[in-house]
């Protein structure tokens, strides 16, 4: 037994359905995958999630590992994939507990820019929606994704820190309500959003990010240009928001919004991004007398917080 799809399709289709899953219950799969056999979804399965049967290949051949304590071996792991995706793949082979550790990482953040990938992502976590709801901290919707798609999978991870919603109106299919009723059970605390994505469909034609959907948000980015040259969409209201990125325009940006939201949040960072000089717009704040040391200038599309220098 290799664990390769092709061979478990192979025994799938010589055995049927309901002896596949007894053979299954024989093998050990473990307790989630085994009631998918047992509900008659292994076609489905194997074309989606054929990567969780590789411990198949550990109970053939279990591999030998040194005695170390159980928490120094799991940390050893950890940091030899640090800077190596790939490196976290290969290492799903080793044994029953290794792939645990790995499985966690590689579901840690999820990137999701197709419907066609994203619809059997979803399927492949609905069968382990605890696993779902404790590994998942950063996901990303863009392309094609369609809103409902999104909505689902985010009702299943709870445990969900990083959201970034780039999905294009233009490009959306389905109910934007729905996206925001999932986001709500929440507790985000960085979050990349077109608001035009997220309000379109709401009854209020006023926009408002004081809901309480947003409240625990520390780290927000807006990618619509139209922030602040007639409205803060609420802004003020986020009490816990400490860095936010903005576009910026000298022509339509109110600097009367700007001066409100440097009083009134207690900002670390306040990031515009605008696609003028950035000597212009730094002379242009300066004589608004707009010179707070937490006002950083960039012309990055998006901004990475981790990597991002103040001007101190």
């Amino acid at each position: 037994m290799t664990g390769d799809p092709t061979e478990l399709r192979h025994i799938h289709e010589s055995l049927g359905t309901s002896k596949f899953s007894a053979y299954a219950a024989h093998r050990n799969f473990p307790d989630d995958l085994r009631h998918a056999l047992q509900d008659g979804q292994i076609p489905h399965f194997l074309d989606i999630v054929v990567v969780i049967v590789l411990p198949i290949m550990i109970l053939d051949k279990p591999a030998t590992l040194p005695q170390l304590p159980y928490e120094l071996e799991r940390e050893i792991f950890i940091l030899a994939v640090a800077d190596s995706v790939r490196r976290v793949h290969s290492f799903l082979f080793i044994s029953w507990r290794v792939y645990r550790w790995m499985r966690q990482i590689l579901y840690r953040k999820i990137v999701l820019s197709e419907e066609i990938t994203a619809g059997p992502f979803l399927s492949s976590i609905h069968l382990q929606p605890q696993f779902a709801g404790e590994a998942i901290n950063t996901l990303c919707f863009t392309g094609t994704v369609r809103l409902e798609t999104a909505a689902r999978i985010l009702r299943l991870c709870r445990s969900l820190k990083n959201l970034a919603l780039w999905i294009s109106p233009s490009n959306a299919v389905g109910q934007s309500d729905q996206l925001l009723d999932s986001m709500q059970v929440l507790s985000l605390t960085s979050l990349s959003l077109n608001i035009s994505l997220v309000f379109r469909h709401c009854a209020s034609p006023v926009i408002s990010l004081s809901d309480p959907t947003f409240s625990t948000i520390t780290h927000l980015e807006i990618l619509n240009g139209w922030i602040l040259w007639g409205s803060t969409a609420g802004l003020e209201h986020l009490r816990t928001l400490t860095h936010l990125s903005l576009c910026f325009n000298t022509q339509r940006t109110k600097l009367s919004l700007v001066t409100l939201l440097l009083s009134r949040l207690p900002l670390q960072a306040l990031v515009f991004r605008t696609t003028e000089d950035l000597d212009v717009v730094q002379a242009f704040l300066q004589d608004a007398g707009l010179s707070d040391p937490r006002i950083v200038l960039t012309h990055d599309s998006r901004v990475d917080w981790d990597n991002l220098i103040l001007c101190v």
